[in-house]
């Protein structure tokens, strides 16, 4: 049970992850209930990965390495031998 809650949790951060780099390419108000709502959870994933990676032309690639890195905890949790 404990499990399909952290794994709910996990693919719901990673669902906020893609949607706030869609959010990105639209230039919403940042004053929305929405946008600042998945900020506030996504910024404090995303900042410490930006301040990690050199610039790449002007491309974040944060998401995608928080993608990476959720996807990879999720994969250790759910294919623990102690759950």
């Amino acid at each position: 049970m404990f499990i399909l809650f952290v794994d709910f949790l996990i693919r719901a951060i990673m669902m906020l992850v893609l949607v706030s780099s869609l959010l990105s390419w639209f230039q919403p108000d940042p004053r929305n209930p929405l946008v600042k709502l998945v900020q506030s959870i996504v910024g404090p994933i995303l900042h410490p990965i930006q301040v990690l990676l050199p610039s790449m032309g002007g491309i974040d690639f944060s998401p995608l390495v928080a993608l990476v890195l959720l996807g990879l905890l999720r994969s250790l949790i759910l294919h623990s031998p102690a759950f």
